[in-house]
């Protein structure tokens, strides 16, 4: 008995030495392979990349055109480097992409060579690719920046095929104004109401003569075809937030005007209204300007609550979609509020 229980744990020590051997030789297989199944989830990446590439080239190419900022926004945050050749509707783009895949000590990244080559049509074309030679791509130069008015020109014909479908191509226009490598969107607002409504954006375009090197541009749409474009002093970009600022102020001023009124003896005659709101904006370019104009006027059954809607103006006088007001008059607690609201205020000559 002695002797099989003595057998017993050499077998066992056996066995366990082996199992040991086994992981250690696994833990080594693993450790030697690392490298190249890292370079192949890597490479996997790249090729996902590229896939992905394709897809956008071909959504871009789909207007019937394949404009410099439709390949920005295609190429510019992949490829760190690319270069096109046209022949006549062809193009052709050859471009370094850019994979990785993560380890326990950061990521590993890796390269290909690839070339697109795309004939634009009215619908999504099909876009050929193939990995070509890094060599290929060794010879590319990174792309120099182009001028603010090319983009701008860019900008504008892109922009001019999301004018027929109104607002709601609106969209459509913030993707081309904020994915574009090189735009940036400072802000936007909506002049005018109805079929007459214009977008307009204010846009600062890298590679110009402004502060830090970015231009102010101004880009106004309209139903059905018209995109424009101008270019603005860098006090331009922030007209529209001047505008804001305005109106704030001038809603403030008619909240504590009708505070006052409401304040004497808790109630609000309609003389007394047409006072507040004939009051002057005192900065305003256009003279006379009032500060708010008054659209709507809401009893309570009672006659104690009173809500006033108007458009509150600002230093400029454009019918502005935006800037719409409602005070809350409160004659039993002789209390104004005013808060903007998203209704919207019937605009002048709209």
């Amino acid at each position: 008995m002695e002797r099989q229980r003595g057998g017993c744990l050499l077998n066992g020590c056996v066995m366990l030495l082996v199992l040991a051997l086994a992981l250690v030789g696994y833990g080594w297989w693993r450790l030697e392979t690392a490298p190249g199944r890292t370079e192949a989830r890597a490479r996997d990446d790249v090729t996902r990349v590229a896939a992905a590439t394709r897809t956008r080239l071909s959504a871009a190419a789909a207007g019937g055109s394949l404009l410099e900022t439709e390949l920005d926004r295609a190429f510019g945050k992949g490829p760190d480097r690319w270069a096109e050749e046209r022949d006549g509707r062809h193009v052709t783009v050859t471009a370094l992409l850019t994979g990785s895949t993560g380890v326990w000590m950061g990521t590993v990244p890796t390269d290909g060579c690839y070339e697109f080559t795309v004939t634009p049509a009215a619908a999504p074309p099909p876009v050929r690719e193939r990995e070509v030679p890094d060599g290929r791509c060794e010879r590319l130069l990174p792309r120099p920046v182009r001028e603010p008015a090319d983009v701008a020109r860019d900008l504008a014909a892109e922009l001019r095929a999301t004018a027929s479908k109104g607002t709601a191509g609106d969209s459509a226009r913030w993707t081309i104004l904020t994915s574009t490598p090189g735009v940036r969107l400072q802000d936007r607002a909506y002049e005018g109401s109805g079929a007459a409504q214009v977008t307009v954006a204010l846009v600062w375009l890298d590679g110009g003569s402004g502060p830090q090197g970015w231009d102010c541009y101004e880009f106004r749409v309209r139903a059905p075809h018209t995109a424009t474009f101008e270019p603005l002093k860098p006090d331009g970009c922030h007209r529209i937030q001047r505008e804001r600022d305005a109106r704030a102020q001038a809603a403030g001023r008619i909240r504590r005007a009708l505070g006052d009124a409401v304040a004497k003896d808790g109630r609000l005659t309609d003389a007394e209204t047409r006072r507040v709101f004939a009051l002057r904006q005192e900065d305003a370019v256009t003279p006379q300007q009032v500060l708010a104009n008054l659209t709507d006027t809401d009893r309570s059954a009672d006659g104690s609550r009173i809500t006033l809607t108007a458009r509150a103006n600002g230093l400029r006088s454009m019918p502005w979609y935006e800037g719409c007001y409602a005070f809350r008059v409160d004659l039993r607690a002789r209390t104004v509020t005013a808060r903007s609201t998203v209704k919207t205020c019937s605009v002048s000559g709209s």
